[in-house]
């Protein structure tokens, strides 16, 4: 695509020779024929030094180099609409429902749904418009699934589950599983039944085996907007709120409650009933324990969890322990010295 076309569609201004270019690249990997992009000032030489034929700048920028320069205000969103003109169309099934896929007969589809191979849809299922269904996907009975949502392959939708629009929900993951609950009596784990549902709201991603369990009894809830990262589990009645971010091999415990826009980084572990306020950043290894309650802007890390500046003074004084325990040792020798019995002979 000649770079006049793609400062078109990403809003910024061409200086340099309106060259055709084929292929996104980071700056040290970029090649001719490659576009790359820039957004910090203290890195400017890596611009001079690149073999990209052109390069997304800030409108600042004014270093020197031999590539093409596309000048925007604002480089992460120049590079997410580049990334959109060059993103091939994902592989999904073509609108209808295929030959090999089955469909209850009190299924209701709405307009331009498209089904997949190997797919079961079970009674009084109601999927809106524009969604898509791909192979393998169980979709149990009395689910009901929003408009423009997104199904990738082997995906399963539990009985009574609810998707709102534009969720995506990547392959292998489940929704509506039962909670793991169990009584200890009589010597054995009794299970516990879970007749409860789980409600995704709108504009949810769920990554790739995931799991988010149907409430003992009520709802479990993920939030209109919520991110949640590859291998994440959210256990039984949790309610996370509005735009949060749950990474990689995070783990909630059943009926925990999440504020708004909480970020919890890859492994943390949230125990039962805790309470997290709004706009929470919980570090990489976290653990929460249970009945915990964390307030709104807190930023905190460690196990057990404590503010971020606690935490990285005690990881601190760590580090200088095998001094410190040197220096102490010589001090307890030099006061056995002084402390022994003189010799007056």
């Amino acid at each position: 695509m000649k770079l006049s076309e793609l400062a078109e569609q990403i809003g910024a201004e061409l200086k340099g020779d309106n060259i055709a270019v084929e292929r996104i690249a980071s700056l040290q990997e970029a090649g001719p024929g490659d576009i790359s992009f820039f957004n910090d000032l203290r890195y400017a030489d890596q611009v001079a030094q690149t073999q990209a034929a052109a390069v997304i700048v800030p409108s600042d920028f004014d270093g020197p180099t031999d590539a093409a320069l596309l000048y925007v205000d604002n480089v992460d969103e120049a590079l997410e609409r580049l990334l959109a003109v060059y993103a091939p169309p994902p592989d999904k099934p073509p609108v209808g429902i295929h030959e090999a896929a089955f469909v209850d007969p009190s299924a209701q589809l709405g307009s331009d749904v498209a089904i997949g191979a190997g797919t079961a849809i079970g009674s009084n299922v109601k999927v809106d418009s524009g969604t898509v269904i791909s192979a393998g996907c169980v979709i149990g009975r009395d689910v009901t699934i929003g408009a423009r949502c997104f199904l990738w392959p082997n995906v399963v939708i539990n009985s009574g589950c609810t998707l709102g629009d534009n969720v995506i929900i990547h392959p292998n993951t489940t929704i509506g599983a039962d909670g793991f609950g169990y009584r200890f009596a009589g010597g054995a784990h009794r299970k516990i039944p879970h007749i409860g549902t789980v409600v995704i709201e709108d504009d949810v991603e769920i990554g790739a085996n995931c799991c988010v369990d149907r409430a003992k009894f009520g709802r479990t809830v993920v939030g209109q907007g919520t991110k949640v990262d590859n291998l994440v589990q959210i256990a039984h009645n949790v309610k996370i709120g509005k735009h949060c971010i749950l990474v990689s091999q995070t783990g909630v415990a059943g009926s925990s409650q999440l504020g708004n826009y909480v970020i919890l980084a890859g492994r943390c572990g949230v125990s039962d009933h805790v309470k997290i306020g709004d706009g929470v950043m919980a570090g990489p290894g976290t653990g929460i324990a249970s009945h915990s309650e964390i307030e709104s802007g807190s930023k905190v890390m460690g196990m057990p969890y404590r503010p971020f500046t606690r935490y990285y003074r005690e990881v601190s004084l760590i580090q200088k322990l095998p001094d410190i325990d040197r220096r102490l040792k010589r001090l307890e020798r030099q006061k056995d010295k002084s402390d022994s019995p003189k010799d007056h002979s």
